[in-house]
């Protein structure tokens, strides 16, 4: 690339320290030397590149937004640079070099200083990727931001609704299955905003997925969150997860045989929850117990 051969001998040694700094994990030192090198070679997309990988690796947007836009400016050809970029508008709302790093990507934006809304539809997303990971299913609005459509369990600190920041391309090492479908796995990067819903719990004395089904369908006209707990599949030990490639949902396997169900109800106040368990149990015929406030 031309960039590459402005930068002189110096330059590059330089760049080799910067390397071994971060290969030995310094990244103290790394950065330090990478922002001198940066200095004196301000025409060099390398550092810049670094410096920005870096700090979104540490989830920093405002310099890895800062030194993003240098490095583009020495080479717009690299798709990775042009994704940290959007990433990182997304979070500070730059919305007009969001829209415009996405579509260097592809995507076909308007220029606007107004932030996306749209609906790019269901993914499944991995929670808390690299600690307690959990597969739940939203709602991409824009290429790096989804709405929560699961309701995630407490230990997760995420809550149905919440909006957070995913990777624009999905995980190729993974798969989700569902309905006998391959879909693939968006890592979420961090919570964005929290929701105002509340968690609760509930154990339904029923051996009948339809009567399951039928609280389903008064949460979804109460306008309430749903989930049923007892059907995941989606819940993995942190110790044993990064060996885990494939995730299936309940519908591979079928419908299994039990007494009660735990199901989860996302609401805003209890009695919205208590509404609709009383309809279901007038509907049904069945009982219920220990509902439960979770967060």
């Amino acid at each position: 690339m031309p960039n590459l051969l402005s930068h002189n001998d110096a330059a590059e040694q330089l760049y080799r320290l910067v390397v071994e700094y971060d290969r030995r994990g310094d990244v103290y030192n790394a950065v330090k030397l990478c922002k001198r090198l940066a200095r004196l070679a301000p025409d060099w997309s390398v550092p810049f590149a670094f410096l920005s990988r870096t700090y979104r690796s540490r989830m920093e947007w405002k310099p890895t937004f800062h030194y993003c836009l240098k490095a583009v400016e020495h080479n717009n050809f690299d798709e990775n640079l042009w994704e940290t970029l959007g990433i990182a508008s997304t979070v500070l709302g730059e919305w007009e070099t969001a829209r415009y790093a996405w579509n260097q990507l592809g995507f076909h934006f308007k220029p606007s200083n107004e932030a996306l809304h749209l609906d790019l539809g269901l993914v499944p997303v991995r929670l808390n990727p690299t600690t307690q990971p959990e597969i739940v299913a939203a709602r991409r609005i824009d290429p790096v931001r989804a709405s929560i459509e699961s309701i995630p369990q407490p230990s997760s600190g995420r809550r149905y609704k919440d909006l957070i920041l995913v990777e624009n391309r999905p995980n190729t090492n993974s798969n989700f299955y569902q309905q006998h479908k391959k879909l693939p796995i968006h890592n979420e990067l961090q919570l964005l905003k929290s929701s105002n819903w509340h968690t609760f719990s509930v154990l339904l004395h029923t051996p009948s997925q339809t009567d399951v089904d039928t609280l389903a369908n008064l949460c979804l006209s109460a306008n309430l969150g749903f989930d049923n707990w007892s059907n995941a599949t989606r819940f993995f030990q942190p110790n044993i997860h990064r060996n885990v490639a494939e995730y299936f949902d309940q519908t591979i396997f079928g419908k299994q045989e039990r007494e009660v169900f735990l199901v989860a109800i996302a609401a805003k106040q209890l009695r919205e929850v208590a509404a609709v368990l009383e309809s279901w149990r007038v509907i049904t015929l069945r009982d219920f117990v220990g509902v439960e406030a979770l967060g």
